[in-house]
């Protein structure tokens, strides 16, 4: 059924392996920006709670004014940042990229069992590639504003790989205890 010419199979295996890789980046871009965003407001509560509690009074009493001015300034500074890098709103454009390319990924999949097992004629599986290939292209122009970083899609390729990997250590080992 499959053969070395097959070039549709192979470009939906493609659309596949990009899919998972871009849903990966994304997903890591979350956590990433959720990490930053919570170290920025943690940090900016916590100085506000030391300036307005009278515990730079009773260690530095003669600096406390001085102390309590620059802590104030690293707090808004730090308020700041958040404001400016829009960390909510990137995380929630990366989740929603990642639901999307999640989606494309999953529909993929099925395609390629329904074709492995021939349950779809090879006309079929081009109209519905075609569809796929249009939602992956939509989703790149839609989310152009999102772009996980390199740093992510190397963590992603990486994570991808170890579960690989991993699955496979389970495959093998499934098949020794049978």
């Amino acid at each position: 059924m499959i053969n070395n010419n097959n070039n549709i199979y192979q470009e939906i295996k493609d659309l596949e392996k990009n899919s998972r890789l871009i849903k990966t980046a994304h997903f890591l871009a979350v956590q990433r920006k959720q990490k930053t965003h919570r170290i920025l407001g943690l940090s900016a509560i916590i100085i506000n709670i030391i300036i307005f509690s009278p515990f730079l009074d009773l260690v530095i009493p003669k600096y406390s004014a001085i102390a309590i001015k620059f802590l104030a300034i690293i707090s808004a500074s730090l308020a700041g940042v958040q404001t400016l890098f829009n960390y909510q709103k990137d995380i929630e454009s990366h989740l929603s990229a990642g639901d999307k390319y999640t989606n494309i990924y999953h529909r993929v999949g099925v395609l390629l069992a329904k074709y492995t097992d021939s349950l779809i004629q090879q006309d079929d599986l081009i109209k519905e590639f075609e569809a796929l290939f249009q939602d992956y292209l939509d989703a790149n122009t839609q989310y152009k504003a999102c772009i996980p970083s390199n740093n992510d899609y190397e963590k992603a390729q990486e994570s991808i790989q170890k579960r690989s990997q991993r699955n496979t250590l389970l495959k093998e080992q499934s098949q020794l205890s049978t």
